[in-house]
């Protein structure tokens, strides 16, 4: 028998697991979707575990990952799944150095709409941890309710065959053949995410600022990187005066900008002149903090990375605010945060390493990460995969970090989900 044809005999039927390409209100009817709030029956409470962040234990009700309503989800006649009911994945998002984050995933009989949403707890911890490695400094836990609680994107259900391999040409093959069966051919990949741009590109743009949410992100992103320079010094050395007297001159600027924030309707038009203003003072943070290279910890390269991120987190907003609010965006930022979820031309490579540029999620198969879940767990059935995808904030953003809740045979027969395991695996 060829290699061809064991793999094709041991391949299993999964589900693909796709998100919308813009997060939605929280409002929004659907039944089955990443992020958001959980509908959970009124009797069921929140979960809550141990969570290791920054070496202090702490007790924190945990993450809400997903809400998958069964009946969405395809596999009449082979799906080991139940067939009715709505599970829903919690998690620690606290993944630095957590190869087993703690998880509960809880099963309810009822539709994905038949509850109202919770309310999330007072002790839902911040994503990525209190002050976690991933967390998005900028964000206020107390103040931002997306430093908390993802943006709610709904997810639709592709059926697909799965193949077990690791570094195989031929495995590789089938499955990019599965894939674009499933997803279509992709599209070319592009390299312009605004996360990603230089400085010198974001000089050429000028479509931004377009609101007075996005001045106000920049500027807390700005403020962050400025508090946290002047508190912590470089490199277990202490600050230099004259470091220390621009880090001040930065902060004085920053403040200044928040306060004419706070007298402003946050989704109002920035006018021509405040735009050039607001834009002039950027340029000097860059340039400020390009002098003092070697001196402070942060780098002119992460104040740009931060504009890219504000903007994206701008828009988001903006989506979660209103369907049509996003038409006040420029176009161009639109769709550059949409593309991030389009299936790119897979390469054989890609497929030979199961490592695509495309976050695969998936319930049920084999399933795919960096080191070796998939083969520890070959007994077990794979619930849910999330993979690092660049639509959820710092805390899972890394493409080649694979979260998996992974179920023994006897207990999802026995249906009972109190016995499933989180493993994060990242390259």
């Amino acid at each position: 028998m060829s290699e061809r044809d064991e793999l094709e005999e041991t391949a299993l039927p999964a589900v693909l697991v796709s998100r919308s390409d813009l997060p939605v209100p929280l409002v929004h009817p659907a039944r089955s979707f990443f992020g958001g709030l959980p509908k959970l029956p009124p009797h069921v409470d929140w979960p809550t575990a141990v969570v290791m962040a920054c070496e202090t234990l702490e007790t924190v009700a945990l993450t809400f990952v997903a809400q998958i309503d069964l009946a969405e989800v395809p596999g009449a006649g082979w799906s080991p799944l139940p067939t009715r009911g709505t599970l829903y994945f919690f998690c620690s998002s606290v993944f630095v150095g957590e190869r087993h984050p703690p998880c509960r995933v809880l099963y309810s009989p009822a539709d994905g709409n038949a509850y109202p949403d919770r309310a999330p707890p007072p002790d839902l911890m911040p994503l990525a941890g209190n002050e976690g490695d991933r967390q998005v400094k900028w964000l206020d836990p107390n103040l931002d309710f997306h430093s908390k609680v993802e943006f709610k994107y709904p997810v639709s259900f592709r059926p697909f065959r799965d193949f077990y391999f690791r570094e195989d040409a031929v495995g590789g093959e089938l499955m990019i053949k599965e894939l674009c069966k499933a997803l279509g051919p992709g599209e070319p990949p592009e390299s312009d995410l605004l996360q990603f741009r230089s400085v010198a590109e974001y000089e050429k743009d000028e479509d931004w600022p377009f609101n007075w949410l996005l001045v106000a992100c920049v500027v807390r992103s700005v403020l962050s990187h400025v508090q946290r320079d002047l508190t912590l010094g470089y490199s277990g050395r202490p600050l230099t005066d004259e470091a220390a007297v621009e880090l001040k001159r930065l902060r004085a600027g920053a403040v200044g900008w928040l306060e004419r924030c706070r007298a402003l309707t946050p989704m109002d038009d920035v006018d021509a002149d405040t735009k050039a203003a607001f834009r002039s003072w950027w340029f000097d943070i860059v340039q400020a903090y390009k002098k003092m290279n070697g001196q402070v910890r942060t780098y002119a390269g992460e104040i740009a990375g931060d504009l890219g991120n504000a903007i994206n987190h701008t828009i988001r907003c903006m989506a979660t605010h209103d369907v049509d609010a996003p038409d006040d965006a420029p176009l161009s930022y639109v769709a550059n945060l949409a593309r991030q979820n389009h299936w790119t031309t897979p390469t054989a490579e890609d497929g030979q390493r199961r490592h695509f540029r495309t976050a695969i999620h998936q319930m049920l198969g084999y399933g795919s990460g960096p080191q070796d879940a998939t083969e520890e767990h070959l007994e077990e059935m794979l619930l849910l995969q999330i993979q690092g995808d660049l639509a959820f904030f710092n805390w899972h953003s890394d493409i080649g970090g694979v979260l998996h809740f992974w179920i023994d045979r006897d207990a999802l027969a026995q249906r009972d989900f109190s016995r499933v395991v989180a493993t994060y695996e990242c390259d």
